[in-house]
């Protein structure tokens, strides 16, 4: 008998989500229904085949599944997948181990787990990369699955399956020991670019352009309420029954915590949280390219943006900082392009976008402000309360740290004011949603959750994730890589997945991470006093 490590809760949830499929159409609502804003929202279309679903069932459906049968339907389903190009980006499948998938935060957590709650969360991980991948299968290659192993659920297989293989993993093997050393995540730099480039020559080179730029943006950056009201303004769209900063805070000082520390929440709670914290964003030009809007693909297999949707796509985490765990909420946006100002310009293309990632204080309070464009570049920091940036940082590269407006109160909201076309960030302030509009016609943007982009609608009623295998957007690519391959990065300018993101073109940098802090900043028990509310 299999022991030490049991999750009922996927087939409940698998349960409901086909019944709700089954008896509704599925469209993308102007304002999405509570049951469609899970935390894997966009997961509910792999039930869409259930609806018509009569073959018969092997013994998987009906619960008969062995190990043998099981280590049979991964390697069958990885097929199906590799061969269909649906890998998801995210997460590396951890070798020898296919029903586990790892990740920097995992692997960083990996040595204060035990082994069943490592096998928890690396499952969890796999699990929802492949209900994506399993959604983003076209009918045929579907059918490829079906055939093997004469089953016509392969959700619920793949849920019963890695049950059942983590299982007999940990009765093996309960610390895990072996599997432990193989939970490293390879960086996204490509070494062989540097060796081409001669990379120890080269970055000096580009240390010195990253220095003009840093130069160039701290002299224009402001935390001052621009004189003159930008004429394109968003503002989050209040769900019922929205939460104060202050409530959002009591809640997540009172929520539980997962293995890894990070907070457990129920939906509707993660998403009041987030909108209580979500930002305003202004644009210094109204036009076609500054509108933010959801991506979308478009005709010959093009992505593209419906400015027509405003959408603000988030997704909450946590991070280690000195000897806590600290919760950190995403908003992503996306627009169209951005255009090349001259025939010349080499950082224009298709689609464009910026990742604000708000990290919060012990207290639930906001502690820190990033913003990175989400091809990975100028990545900048905006300490919300007093942090101690460390000197050196220990980085190659060193990191941008912009003056914060300070802490916002109860009717404060910050706020970015972005250039036209490049997007850049010009201003960062505190602003009073109620006045502030007063000067110009604000529009609402609608939060969605991160996961819906990797399961979108594509062609005759097939889904396609966003972001190829490699986590970039393909289409997206700058004429930029003709300079800046010899850095390493993959790809330099093109649009990528969370999760993949290089952020620095002289030595290794990621967005994700999980030492980022501690690297940039000392943590409260390095500095005395190390965070402060009077700012």
């Amino acid at each position: 008998m299999i022991s030490g490590y049991r999750d009922d809760t996927d087939m409940g949830c698998l349960a409901g989500i086909r019944q709700y499929l089954c008896s509704h159409q599925y469209t993308v609502p102007a304002r999405p229904p509570a049951s469609l804003r899970l935390v894997l929202a966009v997961l509910v279309m792999s039930g869409l085949s259930a609806c018509a679903g009569t073959g018969p069932v092997s013994v998987l459906a009906n619960g008969g599944e062995t190990e043998q049968v099981c280590h049979d339907y991964f390697q069958r389903l990885d097929v199906a997948v590799s061969e269909a190009r649906v890998r998801d980006g995210v997460g590396a499948a951890v070798d020898g181990y296919p029903w586990f998938r790892s990740s920097r935060r995992i692997a960083d957590s990996a040595p204060g787990l035990d082994g069943k709650d490592l096998a928890a969360v690396l499952r969890e991980h796999d699990l929802r990369a492949r209900l994506l991948e399993l959604a983003n299968l076209k009918a045929e290659q579907r059918e490829f699955l079906v055939a093997g192993m004469g089953i016509n659920d392969p959700e619920t297989a793949v849920s019963r399956c890695g049950a059942l293989l983590a299982a007999a993993t940990l009765d093996a093997d309960p610390d895990l020991a072996e599997l432990r050393d193989r939970l490293a995540v390879a960086d996204d730099y490509i070494g062989w670019h540097r060796w081409a480039g001669l990379y120890p020559i080269s970055r000096w080179g580009i240390r010195a352009g990253v220095a003009v730029w840093q130069r160039g943006t701290r002299s224009e950056f402001s935390t001052e309420v621009p004189a003159t009201a930008p004429p394109l303004r968003y503002e989050p769209a209040w769900p019922a029954g929205n939460l104060t900063p202050e409530d959002a805070a009591r809640r997540i000082r009172n929520a539980p915590r997962d293995a890894m520390g990070g907070l457990r929440l129920g939906e509707a709670e993660r998403d009041a949280i987030v909108a209580a914290f979500a930002p305003v964003i202004e644009l210094e030009h109204d036009a076609a390219h500054n509108r933010i809007g959801t991506p979308l693909w478009a005709g010959r297999g093009k992505p593209n943006v419906n400015t027509a949707q405003p959408r603000v796509f988030h997704a909450l985490d946590s991070v280690r900082f000195g000897d806590a765990v600290l919760p950190r909420i995403y908003y992503v946006y996306w627009f169209n392009s951005r255009p090349k100002s001259h025939p010349l310009d080499i950082l224009g293309g298709r689609l464009d976008g910026m990742t604000l990632r708000l990290t919060l204080d012990a207290e639930g309070r906001p502690l820190l402000l990033e913003s990175l464009h989400n091809c990975g570049c100028y990545h900048q920091y905006y300490p919300l309360q007093t942090l101690y940036e460390r000197d050196p940082s220990g980085y190659a590269e060193p990191p941008l740290v912009l003056p914060g407006p300070g802490l916002p109160n109860a009717v404060q909201r910050l706020t970015v004011v972005l250039r036209d076309r490049s997007h850049y960030l010009r201003h960062l302030y505190l602003s009073e949603p109620d006045r502030r509009s007063s000067e110009l016609q604000a529009q609402p943007y609608l939060l969605t959750h991160y996961d819906s982009l990797r399961s979108l609608a594509a062609n005759a009623g097939t889904r396609r994730s966003l972001f190829d295998a490699d986590g970039l957007v393909s289409g997206t690519r700058r004429d930029e890589q003709v300079l800046f391959w010899i850095s390493g990065v993959p790809a330099p300018g093109a649009m990528r997945q969370l999760g993949r993101h290089p952020t620095a073109f002289v030595g290794r940098r990621h967005f994700d991470d999980p030492d980022l802090l501690d690297r940039v900043f000392q943590a409260p028990e390095e500095a005395s006093p190390s965070l402060s509310d009077d700012q």
